[in-house]
């Protein structure tokens, strides 16, 4: 009997603990599976003519381009791991948290991204 209460009792705690690393592991929140293009979405018209809205596109295989404002695209790379992109291009690291599979956020500067 006490046996079967072990053999009970272990399988109970492997289960548990089963549960709880499967519910652990990170999904990402964003599945990049065709271009996504993605624009500032409170950039008001500022009169300059090189002052342009954020964009930003990432395309199969990790690559983006970015443009933070201004009229400069960047090209690099880019990583999702759960709610955050890494972007990387042209030795400067930006990094977005995913609020939503339609909006994304800059996590330095706060400007929110949606998807078009």
């Amino acid at each position: 009997m006490n046996q079967k209460l072990t053999a009970t009792r272990t399988f109970i705690a492997l289960f548990i603990i089963s549960i709880f690393f499967l519910s652990s592991c990170k999904k990402d929140q964003l599945v990049v599976d065709q271009e996504k293009v993605f624009l500032q979405v409170d950039h008001g018209d500022s009169g300059f003519p090189y002052d342009s809205s954020w964009h930003l596109t990432l395309k199969l295989g990790g690559v983006a381009e970015i443009l933070p404002g201004g009229d400069i695209w960047w090209r690099g790379t880019y990583k999702i791991n759960g709610s955050l992109i890494t972007v990387k291009a042209d030795n400067v690291t930006y990094k977005f948290e995913i609020l939503s599979e339609t909006e994304i956020k800059d996590k330095t500067y706060g400007v929110v991204l949606k998807l078009q």
